[in-house]
């Protein structure tokens, strides 16, 4: 029994003296800085995502962020929540708040597009005035992206209203 206690000490021990990286070096450009453009030239727009009930929500915008330890995000514009009739239930400016994480899929190189461009996938956390606070999915194809993956934006927002499939519209990351 002391030679067990004995070895998971020595093995703490070693591993507490062992220099750790606190993170990646690069983390493959996903604590880098980038540009986002929802629906803005040279992005088609508007960004239109659908709610099971057949709402839909209609966004145009621009920030940056940084992802990793050192994450910040900003940016905003201008949405619009219709429900599945039409009728408008809120519109206004939304705002980003923050980010929850970034994956990177690469530049744009392979798309025949500059290699600032990039495509992956960005949670925002953002605030739309009058309808409340949510996170924001901006995808974006270039790069190598997994399978499975739509060009576009999906909507949780707190009150209940999530638009979960990408409808129209696309998106574009830009390396900094």
């Amino acid at each position: 029994m002391k030679r067990r206690l004995f070895a998971v000490v020595l093995a703490l021990a070693v591993l507490a003296i062992v220099p750790w990286p606190a993170q990646a070096a690069d983390a493959n450009g996903n604590h880098d800085t980038y540009q986002f453009l929802l629906g803005m030239p040279p992005a088609m727009g508007p960004d239109v995502a659908t709610a099971p009930d057949g709402s839909t929500v209609t966004l145009t915008g621009s920030g940056s962020f940084k992802a990793g330890p050192s994450n910040t995000a900003s940016g905003g514009g201008t949405y619009t929540i219709k429900r599945a009739s039409g009728a408008t239930l809120a519109s206004g400016a939304f705002t980003v708040t923050g980010i929850l994480g970034f994956v990177d899929y690469g530049d744009g190189t392979p798309q025949g597009l500059p290699a600032f461009t990039h495509g992956g996938q960005a949670n925002l956390r953002v605030s739309f005035a009058g309808a409340g606070d949510g996170v924001l999915t901006v995808l974006c194809l270039l790069g190598s992206p997994p399978a499975g993956k739509e060009e576009g934006i999906t909507l949780v927002l707190g009150k209940g209203m999530n638009f979960t499939k990408p409808t129209s519209g696309e998106t574009v990351f830009i390396k900094v």
